[in-house]
């Protein structure tokens, strides 16, 4: 026997010699644990058979009595009381790819299921299973799959007329129903689907027109069941946030989810269950942290890139989160006040907001929650006495968190800036926001959104944006000294905006306008006028793919110049995001494929591809076809091109052509303010304004829409 396996050996045989005085501890007609999962497919199950993954890793799980009796040679006879039961309901997709597992999961029905582990396993079969390495292994699971998978079923328990997943009653009567059938001294509810942030919610069901289960419902949907859960696991991106854990801190203890976009195979499920059918007499905390770090363990075990860089998980202290709300609505009453009174304090407040850090690649407009309190207070009107309450808060709220290497400044939690959101978006996180002085400052710098009544019975009324002239930017269209077209701020504080342009050129022999994306303007001070210009001098350093012009999205740049792009392309007829980037001594990177955000539905894919798995086939390079946009976006592609495992990511001049600039202003608080459209030539030195393009004049700046 090896040194590693002799390890695991010992390992499993000391908790066996724990956990029999632990379990006799408990109420003969409880078990230890009831876990409640909850597959909403959705697309995730009927396009890719994510689901389906997941349901095969809980079918990989073995009992104590299970390893015990093996260890020893005995048969294997199941208890009157289970330890640990596992409990599912399957709906919300169109598809499903379990048959392999002996499920016959319906369409048109809502079904429940319970999970019955193998148990006719030999002394043998476990020293292969050891052999095997780590429980989250490929080798264990093949292993496994092979020696025992054939006696463990998910059996179905129930079927149910379908509706919608995201339907509050649909889920409390879930867990009312496991609860009563399954009794146990601890809970855990998983909620696997899509998460979208505090905007619009999770549980994304297809069969019911996408219809989404948001904050407030999530929150009413547990009050209704009356069930108290040990932990709530989110297995969905980007809803480690304050405002979830605002939803639920009245119905769980502890709180698991990702700050971060969630990959497709979700989390290490085998490893995190196994461990809990070893270790019954765990507490959520315990579980939350072997999420966490198993789940990090998988995504480093399957060289994933991606998924292994920009993964995050954190395990929140429920009963902390009072606490937190309350520092969180403090400073932003401090924020109220500095909004009316100081405009050069509310610049500090600002330029923190947009050097946190954000997640979902910016659409979710989900924002470190710990850039806060990790910001000088002093600038912002701070006391020292808030400053270290909103800071030791956060710190007790958090209780333990990961993250891969390219989300080192994650602190474990988020909140959403709501100023970019519509006002549908708004209407629907105002249910769920913990503050109101937050949403009476998001009333005041959003014209088209007023807050629901109950904000100003705490917080009072802030002036309009639109009626403070510290905050007014007065734009001005000309030119510079060479005629390249620019912008000029006329009125505003200096030097606070971030000025984006959109760049889409004229394809001649489609006739099509073609989006390439958007780059940042550069800006020159004028010492006679004190005016800063701000426009593009050429078009010298586009991005390229394989030495191809590409439309690439920048996604984000930090200080030292590493920047980070998305560029679509279509693989076997389906489109997908590369996200590649160009480090500051010009070296690219490249993390893999996403299939993207989708602006109509508010859903992040989950679908994460590393590039090694499409090397050697054909690809497009795809470009969006202007005035096209969400899942009705149309492309022009390019010539097929190769994969190659190691892409040139590279720059080089656009070619001389017909293009057009759209200037964006980025206000201090983040609002996207829109100047217009010029049309230009490119001649490959010098851009210049096209006969007849009306580009002068003064305008003030407001919000599209």
């Amino acid at each position: 026997m090896n040194k590693t396996l002799c390890l695991l050996a010992a390992l499993l045989l000391g908790l066996l010699l724990v956990i029999p005085a632990c379990a006799e501890e408990a109420p003969q007609d409880l078990s230890e644990w009831t876990v409640m999962f909850y597959f909403c497919g959705s697309d995730l199950e009927s396009g890719h058979g994510y689901a389906s993954y997941n349901l095969a890793e809980i079918s990989y799980c073995l009992t104590y009595d299970t390893i015990l009796n093996a260890r020893e040679g005995k048969p294997d006879v199941a208890p009157e009381t289970e330890a640990v039961n596992v409990v599912i309901q399957t709906g919300g997709s169109r598809e499903w790819h379990a048959k392999e597992l002996g499920m016959d999961v319906k369409t048109d029905a809502l079904q429940r299921w319970h999970f019955r582990p193998a148990r006719n396993v030999t002394e043998n079969t476990l020293q292969n299973l050891l052999q095997s390495g780590e429980l989250s292994s490929k080798a264990f699971l093949g292993a496994f799959a092979d020696a025992v998978h054939d006696d463990a079923a998910i059996e179905p328990v129930q079927e149910l007329p379908l509706a919608s997943m995201a339907d509050p009653g649909t889920l409390a009567d879930f867990i009312r129903w496991s609860a009563e059938t399954y009794p146990a001294e601890k809970y855990c509810l998983v909620l696997w689907d899509h998460g979208t942030g505090a905007k619009n919610g999770l549980l994304i069901d297809e069969l019911f027109g996408g219809d989404t289960m948001r904050l407030d419902e999530l929150k009413a949907s547990l009050d209704d069941a009356g069930v108290h859960f040990e932990a709530v696991l989110f297995d969905a991106c980007l809803m480690a946030n304050l405002e979830t854990a605002c939803a639920i801190k009245d119905s769980a203890d502890w709180m698991i989810a990702s700050e971060e976009l969630v990959a497709g195979k979700g989390t290490a499920m085998h490893s995190w269950l196994q461990q809990l059918y070893l270790t019954p007499q765990c507490d959520g905390m315990r579980l939350g942290r072997w999420v966490c770090e198993m789940t990090q363990e998988k995504y480093a075990q399957e060289v994933s890139g991606q998924a292994e860089d920009t993964l995050t998980w954190s395990v929140i202290d429920l009963s902390r989160i009072d606490r937190l709300a309350a520092a969180f609505d403090d400073f932003f009453a401090v924020c109220d006040s500095v909004y009316v009174n100081s405009a050069y304090s509310t610049v500090a407040f600002c330029e923190m907001l947009n050097n946190a850090f954000e997640f979902g690649l910016g659409d979710a407009d989900m924002i470190d929650l710990a850039r806060i309190p990790y910001h000088s207070y002093s600038v912002i009107g701070l006391d020292q006495g808030l400053y270290t309450e909103l800071l030791d808060a956060l710190t007790e709220a958090v209780a333990y968190n990961t993250h891969g290497p390219n989300r080192a400044s994650a602190g474990g939690m988020s909140f959403c800036y709501a100023a970019r959101a519509t006002r549908a978006e708004l209407d629907t996180y105002a249910k769920a926001c913990p503050s109101a002085h937050y949403l009476a400052l998001m009333d005041a710098i959003n014209p088209n959104w007023k807050a629901p009544e109950w904000v100003y019975e705490k917080a009072e009324k802030l002036p309009e944006i639109v009626d403070m002239p510290s905050y007014q930017i007065r734009v001005e269209k000309g030119f510079g000294s060479d005629g390249t077209p620019n912008i000029a701020i006329v009125d505003g504080y200096p030097c606070l905006w971030n000025v984006h342009v959109d760049v889409s050129r004229l394809n001649p022999a489609s006739g099509n306008i073609v989006r390439l994306g958007r780059t940042d303007a550069e800006y020159a001070l004028d010492a006679a006028s004190q005016r800063i210009s701000y426009g593009l001098p050429g078009l010298v350093n586009w991005p390229t793919l394989e030495d191809v012009h590409c439309s690439a999205e920048l996604v984000s740049k930090d200080y030292m110049g590493n920047r980070l792009y998305n560029v679509p392309i279509m693989i076997n007829g389906d489109t997908y995001l590369l996200r590649c980037g160009l480090e500051e001594d010009g070296r690219p990177v490249v993390y893999g494929f996403w299939e993207g955000y989708n602006a109509d539905s508010g859903v992040f894919s989950r679908n994460v591809v590393p590039l090694a798995r499409m090397a050697g086939q054909d690809y497009n390079l795809l470009y969006p076809i202007d005035g096209t946009e969400g899942s009705g976006t149309r492309y022009e592609s390019s010539e097929p091109m190769t994969m190659y495992r190691s892409l040139e990511i590279s720059t080089k001049p656009l070619e001389p052509g017909t293009y057009y600039l759209d200037y964006v202003v980025e206000d201090i608080f983040m609002r996207q303010l829109p100047v217009g459209r010029v049309e230009v030539l490119w001649d490959g030195q010098r851009l210049t304004a096209s006969a007849g393009s009306n580009w002068q004049g003064e305008q003030t700046l407001t919000v599209a829409g």
